[in-house]
């Protein structure tokens, strides 16, 4: 798996929750999310999720750019 994947897919919770509440630090992270708002439904379903590990269900890329959807459970 990627690195830049690993927020959401992280098997130890603390480093999730580390890496998600960091999500700033990463590579060109305000030009994909220039507000918070648009992570909000990830953040929420990952604290939701407690220990369950994410996993990516959906990835394309559009203008370049890259889309992934993740589930846990």
């Amino acid at each position: 798996m990627q690195k830049d994947f690993q927020a959401a897919t992280a098997t130890d919770l603390h480093v999730r929750n580390g890496k998600l509440g960091t999500w700033t630090t990463a590579p060109s992270a305000r030009a994909a999310h220039p507000r918070e708002e648009h992570l909000m439904p990830l953040m929420v379903i990952a604290g939701a999720a407690g220990p369950d590990v994410g996993r990516r269900a959906y990835y394309d890329r559009i203008g370049g750019k890259r889309f992934s959807g993740y589930e846990f459970g």
